[in-house]
C-alpha cells in the first residue's frame, strides 16, 4: 500500500467520521435520529394510506417500511452531496488532495445511515413472521449495486452545484414528483401492466421492488431485471465520474 494511497484513505476516514458527527452535534437524540425521522414519516404514511386511502396490499406495512428506508436513502444521498463541496470550502482552497474523497465520504455516511435502518427493517420482517428464505443472500449485492447508482449521481450533482446554485431548488422538486412516481407508498404490483414498463425505467423504482422481493416476498429478481439494473446502474456511475473528472479542476475557482 503506497503513501498516497494511505493518506488518500486517511482523508477520506477523517472527513466520513466528521460529517457523521457533525449531523447530529448539539442534538439531544443524536445518532437515534437516523432512526426515528424514516419511522416517523412511515408512520404518518401507514395511517394515511391504511385508513384513508387503503392499498388492497398483503404486508402492507412492511412493504411501505422499505420504500420508505430505501428512497430516503436516495434523498439523504443525493441531497447532501451535492452541498459537499460549498460546504468543504474552507477545506477546499487549503488543502489539497483528491476531490472525490468529499462526494465518496459524503455518500459513505448515508450509507451507515442506511446500514442502521435496514437493521430496522430487518427487525419488522423477522417480527411480521416472514419466512426468510436464500434470496436474502443477494442483500448485500443488490445494496453495492444502489450504492454506485447514487454515487453516480451524486458525482454529477456535486460538480453541476458549484457552478448552478439553482439545481438545488431544481433537484427539491424533481425529488417530490420522483416520491410519487417511485413506488414507495405503493407497490409495482397495482401498477396496470401497461404502465409498468414506464415506471421501471426510474432505476430506484427497479432497486425499492427488488428489495421488496427478496425482504418480503421471498422472491429472487429476474436474470433479465438484474442485468437492466445493473447495465443502467453501470452506465450512470461511470457517466457521472466522467463528468466530474472532467470539471474537478473548477471547483475551487467557483466556490
Amino acid at each position: 500500500m503506497n503513501k498516497s494511497f494511505k493518506q488518500s484513505l486517511r482523508i477520506f476516514w477523517e472527513i466520513a467520521i466528521s460529517d457523521f458527527k457533525l449531523r447530529y452535534n448539539n442534538s439531544i437524540l443524536g445518532y437515534l435520529w437516523t432512526l426515528i425521522k424514516p419511522l416517523m414519516l412511515f408512520g404518518i404514511l401507514y395511517v394515511v394510506f391504511s385508513f384513508f386511502m387503503r392499498f388492497e396490499i398483503d404486508n402492507y406495512a412492511l412493504h411501505l417500511l422499505v420504500g420508505v428506508v430505501f428512497w430516503n436513502f436516495f434523498v439523504e444521498a443525493t441531497t447532501i452531496t451535492m452541498h459537499s463541496f460549498i460546504n468543504k470550502a474552507a477545506l477546499i482552497t487549503k488543502i489539497y488532495f483528491p476531490r472525490h474523497l468529499i462526494v465518496l465520504a459524503a455518500t459513505m455516511t448515508s450509507l451507515l445511515t442506511l446500514l442502521l435502518n435496514s437493521i430496522v427493517v430487518f427487525v419488522f420482517v423477522i417480527y411480521s413472521a416472514v419466512d426468510l428464505s436464500w434470496a436474502i443472500l443477494i442483500f448485500p449485492l443488490l445494496l453495492i449495486v444502489y450504492y454506485f447508482l447514487v454515487l453516480g449521481i451524486s458525482f454529477i450533482l456535486s460538480i453541476l452545484y458549484v457552478k448552478f446554485r439553482d439545481l438545488q431548488h431544481i433537484w427539491e422538486v424533481l425529488l417530490q414528483i420522483g416520491f410519487w412516481l417511485t413506488p414507495v407508498i405503493y407497490t409495482v404490483s397495482i401498477i396496470p401492466e401497461k404502465y409498468r414498463f414506464y415506471v421501471l425505467l426510474n432505476p430506484v423504482a427497479r432497486i425499492i421492488d427488488s428489495f421488496r422481493k427478496i425482504l418480503i416476498l421471498n422472491e429472487l429478481p429476474t436474470f433479465l431485471d438484474t442485468a437492466i439494473l445493473i447495465g443502467v446502474t453501470a452506465l450512470i456511475f461511470l457517466l457521472g465520474l466522467f463528468i466530474f473528472k472532467r470539471k474537478q479542476a473548477y471547483i475551487a475557482e467557483n466556490i
